[in-house]
């Protein structure tokens, strides 16, 4: 069907009245849309009588010829063009509003192809010509507003246009030169005699130009307008707007003097602000707020300069201070009585940021100025940070309650950005006001939610608090005892303050006494078991030295946990964890004790979920078992080696005193046990990628812990891995396979299995690729990062294992053409120790040449534009590897890419291929230039070499 007025118009129609088709036809009226024909079917189509889709579509069209296909008109056609559309503008000067903009857009684009040799001061041209005879006939409002239309989008479409870097250079100082005629236009509408639609246009093209560059010096007399403009409720929000556009602008700190001056039109809506506050006018405050925020946020290094300025200087930016701490203090909850008081988070990190940076003359000064404002930061945000009453809190809906929670987290970094100012000073009145609030709340004068918010404010500031800290944090704990608790979110908070303080703890110990018990009574309470078990869990992995006196004491609180069984099951897998650490600090015979005590009942349910069948009813309960050992054997550990050394000295003699030395390690002991019923589990599960993992966890972790200890058993496991992935390749059996072969791998009496379990891998694998390769990617990834360790640290086996070498390598360079870039890293690092390997192996360097032009058509593809710029690096590696071993037979293979024309890509012509060999060649031991040399090449392939894109491309890349 050609692309006629008539055909195009038939389509859109379809387009909207067909939802079945839209998707073939959006791909016709695409072809249409770039055509040579749309030049002429477009004018059509935006006829009086046609509907409003089709004109939308037809404006559409015009702008992406103009924008994309402006080489497809002769120079010739220009001014008939240029005239043509404004006439369509007076067309649809009435309306259809979506209409108007889409050829204003047009008109826009139109400016930039044409500017500056072909319509000199375009700028001026328009002002003046929207006052000429062919738009006298539009009211006078009609067409102000058009001319500010084509002056707001004239911006937008200059930064949205892909242009090359001196293009964008050349029109950026003729758009420069417009803004001398742009100003005394946007002053002359910006007063009280312009109409409202005038004023609001006005002020959008403004904040456009202000995005443009505008420099606020120059647009001071017009940002006093805009603050006027405030006090006028119709225009207050797209003021707001204009003005946080206004002081949000990159380079608006360059302008100090200006913005000191606008300070007092900042200042000068406290009023406003109080009124909006008193009312309860969210609207009003929420805006003034954003136009406080967006100034003080820029300008952090001038407020803190400021302080240290004149007396009235120094005033007007404590003012401004407070007037920040309002916009802090918002009434009521977020997210449900205000949307705004989190805006300000970012500019008091920016400024205790700035603060850090002080030198030390003026620290003090400043300090009589800024630690007052943060307590009062402090005071503020402990109001915020308090839940609503529970009521309220039970109407808000999930969204809400999600968006309070991470507002508190927000809270919790910016009150931990305060300790950097205020020290421990921060700490002493957190404690002071516990301690008074835990005094009125305990006479019923206090609402919980304002001793949890206290609680919630310690944990958030815990991880400032040094080590050697013993005071304030040491009260905290003795006040922690005298709070009576009321409710699950207060006992949560608690116990997460307490988890939070874990590592303190470890240099006061006497601390311990005080918080386990409350640890150990919430962990038998499942509305606060995930508190309680994360706290349990941090504390013991933190306080190896001294938990051994509290050890039975916690073990007999888990074990009534487990006996239980109410928790969930990541609480349970948690305690278990604790568990671990706990028995880690025993003797071994202590430990077996424990051990048989607790330990028996989940062995003896563990053999019973192996007899039943596989069904979604015991899924979960099957995947927990399994990872409930997994987390036990990460954190037992008999070696202790995170003690110091002298620690780790005297428990090693201890336990070598009462220790038999043929005794098996406890790990060892239970793995024994289980092995049998795990076993069973991996293959009544084996296709449930969930529970192969959570086994093949517990077997890496078991190997981490025994290490030449698990030895008795690699046979089993060695028949386990094999069958496992013979039926279901899957990446957890693959990186089992390489912890093994790490360990293991070349001990006299595993080669044989390291023999068998690489043989199996690489057959398994490779039988993949003779699939639908895309459907495997995991496990292709698995499988390089497999390959490139092994080859790196067991060649000898690979070598002797009769794989198929040629296979492996054609497979490796196939998964350098896969989309993820995980796949191809993993791709690239094995090539590149397969290459490496063949400098000292004739069967692998025999490969190489005769397959490396396989390799080297496959790098010159995805060089050309077939992959992904994202994976370039890793390809330029596999190139300096070659250059590195291969440097003669890489220039032979090389000389295709001159040979063939339009490869590997027709944007690079016959010089462009010889330079780019020749630094390759040249600079073939220099990393960084193989990598900046492909770079460029890549980008010239792909056509953006030069642009303004590939500049920021080039820096991701």
């Amino acid at each position: 069907m050609d692309y006629s007025a008539d055909n195009v118009e038939q389509a859109v129609k379809q387009f909207y009245l067909n939802p079945s088709l839209q998707s073939e036809v959006h791909f016709w009226l695409t072809g249409a849309q770039i055509s040579p024909d749309a030049w002429s079917f477009c004018w059509d189509l935006m006829s009086p009588n046609k509907g409003i889709e089709v004109q939308y579509y037809g404006a559409s069209c015009l702008h992406v010829k103009v924008v994309r296909f402006w080489h497809e008109i002769p120079p010739e056609q220009y001014e008939s063009l240029k005239s043509k559309l404004l006439q369509m503008i007076v067309q649809f000067a009435s309306g259809p509003k979506i209409i108007l903009t889409r050829l204003c857009v047009g008109l826009s684009a139109l400016v930039l192809q044409l500017l500056p040799d072909k319509w000199p001061d375009a700028i001026q041209n328009l002002i003046s010509t929207f006052q000429q005879e062919g738009f006298a006939a539009l009211p006078t409002v009609t067409r102000c507003q058009i001319l500010l239309e084509v002056l707001t989008v004239l911006p937008e479409e200059f930064f949205s246009t892909n242009l090359s870097q001196q293009r964008r250079i050349v029109l950026r100082q003729e758009l420069t030169k417009g803004l001398d005629h742009v100003i005394p236009l946007l002053q002359s509408l910006l007063t009280d005699e312009s109409p409202l639609e005038v004023y609001q246009s006005a002020l959008k093209a403004f904040s456009r130009w202000v995005d443009f560059g505008l420099a606020i010096d120059r647009a001071e007399p017009i940002i006093h307008q805009v603050f006027t403009s405030m006090r006028n409720p119709h225009l207050f929000d797209i003021a707001c707007d204009t003005l946080v556009s206004v002081f949000s602008h990159p380079e608006a700190y360059k302008y100090p003097v200006t913005i000191q001056r606008i300070l007092s039109e900042i200042l000068a809506l406290h009023d406003l602000l109080s009124g909006a506050i008193q009312d309860e006018d969210k609207e009003t405050s929420e805006g003034i707020c954003r136009v406080i925020v967006a100034l003080s946020e820029n300008h952090t290094k001038l407020i803190v300069e400021s302080v240290l300025g004149p007396e009235d200087v120094k005033l007007n930016t404590t003012s401004l201070l407070h007037m920040i701490l309002a916009c802090s203090g918002l009434p009521g909850h977020f997210p449900v009585d205000e949307c705004c008081s989190d805006h300000t988070f970012t500019f008091w990190y920016l400024l205790q940021d700035e603060l850090g940076m002080i030198s030390e003359e003026d620290f003090s000064p400043l300090m009589e100025v800024f630690k007052p404002i943060f307590f009062s930061l402090i005071d503020v945000l402990l109001v915020k940070a308090r839940h609503p009453p529970e009521a309220d809190y039970s109407s808000w809906s999930l969204e809400e309650k999600e968006k309070f929670r991470c507002y508190r987290q927000d809270i919790g970094d910016t009150l931990m950005y305060s300790y950097n100012i205020l020290g421990v000073e921060l700490l002493a009145q957190l404690v002071n006001c516990l301690v008074n609030v835990v005094d009125k709340y305990k006479q019923g004068n206090q609402d919980w939610q304002n001793v949890e918010a206290i609680l919630f404010v310690f944990s958030s500031i815990s991880e400032s608090v040094p080590a050697d800290e013993k005071v304030y944090v040491s009260k905290l704990f003795a006040q922690l005892r005298q709070i009576p608790f009321a409710n699950s979110q207060q006992i949560s908070t608690a116990l997460h303050m307490i988890g939070s303080f874990a590592e303190w703890m470890q240099w006061h110990p006497e601390t311990l006494g005080y918080v386990l018990p409350l640890v150990l009574q919430g962990i038998s309470n499942p509305e606060v078991g995930t508190a309680a078990t994360i706290a349990l869990k941090d504390i013991t992995r933190e306080n190896l030295t001294n938990i051994q006196p509290y050890a039975h004491q916690i073990l007999m609180a888990c074990q009534n946990c487990f006996e239980a069984n109410v928790l969930k099951s990541r609480d349970l897998l948690r305690l278990m964890s604790s568990v671990g650490h706990i028995l880690s600090v025993l003797s071994p015979i202590e430990i077996m004790q424990y051990l048989n005590q607790m330990i028996t009942p989940h062995i003896e349910h563990l053999i019973s979920l192996a007899a039943v069948q596989p069904s979604p009813s015991v899924r979960a309960d099957v995947y927990t078992s399994v990872n409930i050992f997994a987390w036990l054997f990460g954190s037992l550990d008999t070696e202790l080696d995170g003690k110091d050394e002298e620690q780790q000295h005297e428990l090693q003699i201890k336990r070598l005193q009462q220790q038999d030395p043929s005794e098996p390690k406890p790990i060892y002991v239970i793995l024994d046990k289980i092995s049998p019923a795990i076993q069973k589990i991996a293959y009544a599960w084996i296709f449930d990628t969930g529970i192969i993992e959570a086994v093949c966890d517990l077997y890496k972790k078991a190997l981490q812990k025994l290490d030449n200890d698990f030895a008795p058993l690699s046979g089993d496991l060695t028949q386990l891995v094999i069958n496992l992935y013979q039926r279901c390749p899957n990446t957890a059996v693959i990186d089992l396979c390489k912890q093994m072969l790490l360990i293991f791998g070349l001990q006299e009496n595993f080669i044989p299995f390291s023999k068998v379990i690489v043989g199996n891998i690489c057959s398994r694998s490779l039988s993949l690729f003779d699939l639908s390769v895309r459907n495997f990617t995991d496990v292709i990834e698995g499988f390089m990062c497999f390959l490139a360790q092994v080859m790196k640290k067991l060649k000898k086996i690979i070598l002797d294992c009769n794989c198929d070498l040629t296979a492996i390598f054609h497979a490796a360079v196939l998964s350098m053409s896969l989309p993820e870039h995980a796949t191809v890293k993993a791709a690239c690092s094995f090539v590149i120790e397969f290459l490496t390997a063949g400098a000292e192996n004739e069967v692998i360097k025999s490969i190489v040449i005769t397959y490396g032009h396989v390799l080297v058509d496959r790098i010159m593809r995805a060089i050309g534009g077939e992959c992904q710029r994202g994976i370039i690096d890793f390809i330029a590696d596999v190139i300096m590897t070659l250059n590195k071993h291969y440097v003669t037979q890489l220039s032979l293979w090389l000389k295709t890419v001159v040979e063939n024309e339009g490869y590997p890509s027709p944007r690079a012509s016959k010089q462009d291929k010889e330079n780019f060999i020749k630094n390759l060649l040249r600079d073939r031991m220099n990393k960084r230039r193989t990598r900046d040399v492909v770079k460029e090449f890549t980008l010239l392939c792909r056509g953006l070499l030069g642009t303004e894109y590939a500049e920021a491309a080039a820096v991701l890349l």
